[in-house]
């Protein structure tokens, strides 16, 4: 694989998410779908459910912070910094602050960046980094400066698609187990009811 070292920045263009005064309170009416931590889980590329409400409408203008899919959202503040692939989001969606927005440069498939920035070596990287003592973050210069190998394209493919197929099998890994819990309560409720026999 003929692969180099390059700079996030070389990637991707990297912009912080929206910030707005206080609380974000759902507006039923509002213009801008806001994209929040919660909404997300890592290792899972984000599509957009109804119970992710969080419509606002801001007072500036936000079209540097709209979104489109195949973005990427990366959690740049707590110690919990991993990336997510925006797959199934509103035509008018924005990200909140704890966000730097990542838009992946001609040459570069988002969902290799994705499974790259959320693999050891760049975690690594990130936990040197971090400042502040109360809620740590990761500072966008010292980030769009962090380095990453960058295979060709058709690697990159690969990779990506490998990735998503081993996170899928981790989520079906999940539900089994979680299917299985739940069984073996309900045959417990039942054996101490006295409604199950040995």
């Amino acid at each position: 694989m003929n692969a180099e070292m390059v700079t996030i920045e070389t990637c991707a263009q990297v912009q912080a998410g929206f910030s707005v005064k206080g609380a974000l309170t759902h507006e039923p009416g509002g213009t801008h779908q806001v994209i929040m931590s919660k909404h997300l889980t890592p290792g899972e590329p984000y599509r957009y459910e109804e119970e992710h409400a969080l419509r606002i409408t801001p007072a500036r203008s936000v079209d540097n912070y709209r979104l489109v899919p195949g973005d990427i959202l990366f959690m740049s503040r707590g110690v919990g910094n991993y990336a997510v692939l925006l797959e199934d989001i509103p035509a008018s969606s924005i990200a909140s602050l704890t966000f730097f927005i990542l838009r992946a440069r001609e040459g570069v498939d988002p969902g290799y960046l994705v499974w790259c920035l959320n693999q050891q070596p760049f975690q690594t990287q990130l936990r040197n980094v971090r400042t502040g003592a109360g809620t740590p973050m990761i500072p966008r210069q010292i980030f769009n400066e962090l380095r990453i190998l960058l295979p060709p394209l058709a690697e990159q493919y690969k990779i990506a698609r490998l990735g998503n197929l081993l996170g899928r099998e981790q989520r079906l890994l999940r539900q089994l187990q979680d299917a299985t819990q739940l069984r073996q309560r309900l045959i417990g409720a039942q054996i101490l009811c006295g409604r199950l026999r040995l």
